[in-house]
């Protein structure tokens, strides 16, 4: 069953500068175990619509499979969280709603950084 969009709740979250990497996605309030952040939108990409390594925009498409599509751009809070060995969140991909659905993996404190584990070796030097 797919899933239906759903923005972050207003205010829950935020981009904010993270020391050592760059931008962060922070929590203001307190987020349950399990609990389904967002379910952001993503604009599908076939093979010919991939971006080549000489953008900065190659950084951020998901692997999309749902031939012919291969990648999705994530318009959401998806595409910035930062990569951690030990994640609070995970992403998963809801194919038929076109959705990137970030969960908790843990109760996650106000203020706290949330992270999630890219699954590949992340092509940077994690902070």
């Amino acid at each position: 069953m797919s899933a239906k969009i759903v923005l972050a709740e207003p205010g829950l979250l935020k981009l904010v500068p993270i020391r050592g990497k760059g931008r962060g996605v922070v929590t203001t309030r307190p987020i349950p175990r399990g609990k389904l952040v967002e379910a952001s939108p993503v604009i599908r990409m076939k093979k010919r619509d991939r971006l080549d390594r000489s953008s900065v925009l190659s950084n951020y498409p998901f692997e999309w499979d749902d031939p012919p599509y291969v990648q999705a751009f994530p318009l959401g809070f998806a595409g910035l969280l930062n990569h951690s060995d030990t994640p609070n969140c995970k992403i998963e991909a809801d194919i038929a709603g076109e959705v990137l659905c970030i969960y908790t993996l843990r109760n996650v404190v106000a203020g706290e950084e949330l992270t999630w584990n890219y699954g590949i070796d992340p092509w940077f030097k994690v902070a």
